[in-house]
């Protein structure tokens, strides 16, 4: 269980199969948000990192700019995005969107952009100008994270395999291992993500060609009382800060 961080302020890849559950929380205008975020995703969200990493200290920052107060607790990805289903949490971020999750949360406006890169080892490099140069790989994605949408398809298809270790520090160890061949990954988080696993420089390349561009949002159960009205509000604070130089600010947190 992640540590609870707490900091009241005047009030910022799962597909979960079956049936949705719908949220219970019915939190007053004038009551914390509870909100849950992952770990190990640098520099976004990350206990490590001051103020909890950037995702964090931004969508606390848009609640401090709605007036409401929250706690923000770090959670294992799909552990997390369940209790909020179930009425937990009142929201939960920074994630990309998917058809699969469209059917229970709403999603904020974007956050922050990543760049999805491909990450592979250097001894055993290939070629990648696109998806279809996946086929017959093997791909690391920790539990809670969603494919993007194509190659969800190709691993339904069974044209790539999937590894699916507890967290997203176990994929760069993986790859060097050889247990995989890829794993995708904003910039960003994945060299920090190598750091930490001790890899020693130049063991572990990024493709020439992204992947893929993606966004990263705060949602909210469809099911919870004040879902609409939370992301409308979300939505106006977040343009405001935005249009802000403390956004950018911000976003060099970490």
């Amino acid at each position: 269980m992640g540590r609870l961080l707490r900091r009241v302020v005047p009030a910022v890849a799962i597909a979960v199969a079956g049936l949705f559950v719908c949220a219970g929380s019915n939190a007053r205008a004038d009551s914390p948000l509870a909100l849950v975020t992952g770990d190990n995703y640098p520099p976004f969200a990350d206990e490590k990192l001051a103020e909890g990493g950037t995702a964090t200290a931004l969508v606390r920052r848009v609640f401090d700019l709605m007036g409401r107060t929250t706690t923000v607790t770090f959670r294992p990805w799909r552990r997390g995005y369940e209790e909020m289903l179930h009425g937990r949490f009142d929201a939960s971020f920074p994630y990309v969107r998917t058809t699969e999750r469209e059917r229970d949360v709403l999603y904020s406006l974007p956050i922050v952009t990543v760049r999805q890169e491909v990450f592979m080892a250097a001894d055993r490099r290939f070629a990648f100008a696109g998806a279809a140069d996946l086929k017959g790989r093997r791909i690391c994605a920790a539990l809670g994270y969603a494919l993007p949408a194509d190659l969800q398809q190709m691993l339904e298809r069974g044209e790539i395999e999937r590894t699916t270790p507890a967290n997203s520090e176990s994929c760069p160890g993986m790859l060097a291992a050889g247990r995989v061949d890829f794993f995708l990954q904003d910039k960003r988080i994945g060299t920090a993500l190598i750091d930490r696993a001790g890899i020693p420089a130049g063991a572990i390349v990024v493709a020439p060609t992204p992947y893929a561009t993606a966004s990263l949002h705060l949602i909210v159960p469809r099911g919870h009382a004040q879902a609409s009205r939370l992301i409308g509000d979300f939505n106006a604070a977040l343009r405001r800060l935005q249009a802000s130089p403390e956004y950018e600010r911000l976003l060099a947190l970490n």
